[in-house]
């Protein structure tokens, strides 16, 4: 008499079972393994405790909220120059980039800010954009001074117009064009973190 699966209990619980194990193996702990040996190769991070205080910042005030930090690039165009995959950016990011991201842009972070919507601008280069830290201050304290037709929040809570009698690590924050006179505005040491943490934005690593 032939094998009959249908027949059999414990092929009916062990087939799907080992299928289903297989499958894990394949897509899940194949792909992490392989990702794993990838960033072990990579360079090391350059070490910025500054940057890594104004990344936290940047969580803490859920900015990926609004803004990605992926550009995106259309896969169907890729080209292999040199031994190097290019995929080339799509029309509307382009002014964020010359390069779509990819896993490289994302080596030590953990987790990988890129975002879930585009509200604001794509900051993936915005450090290169906008290299000016006053203006990036300014910015954050009242976005519709510098941008009008921002519809980001103001985070005036970062920013004193007195120093506290025990201030430490406060900044006094320089004026830029059209916008002179006033107060003067002193950016709170998560201010000044999260600040240089938008200037290491640089863009796609290559």
């Amino acid at each position: 008499m032939a094998f009959n699966i249908h027949q059999s209990h414990k092929m009916i619980l062990l087939l799907p079972a080992g299928m289903y194990l297989l499958l894990v193996i394949l897509c899940a702990v194949v792909p992490a393994e392989i990702e794993r040996q990838r960033e072990a190769q990579a360079p090391p991070a350059p070490e910025h405790p500054l940057v890594e205080k104004g990344r936290a910042v940047f969580r803490q005030l859920n900015c990926g909220a609004c803004h990605t930090q992926q550009v995106r690039g259309d896969e169907h165009l890729a080209l292999e120059i040199d031994g190097r995959r290019i995929v080339p950016v799509l029309a509307a990011d382009r002014r964020f980039a010359s390069e779509a991201t990819g896993s490289a842009h994302y080596d030590h972070e953990d987790p990988a800010m890129m975002g879930t919507q585009r509200t604001g601008p794509d900051l993936t280069g915005v450090g290169a954009r906008l290299p000016g830290t006053a203006w990036h201050h300014w910015h954050l304290h009242d976005p519709r001074a510098v941008s009008p037709d921002s519809v980001m929040p103001a985070y005036r809570f970062l920013y004193v117009d007195e120093l506290p009698a025990d201030a430490k690590d406060y900044e006094e924050v320089g004026r830029i064009d059209g916008l002179t006179g006033g107060p003067k505005l002193y950016a709170t040491p998560k201010a000044v973190a999260l600040v240089e943490y938008l200037l290491s934005m640089q863009g796609v690593k290559r």
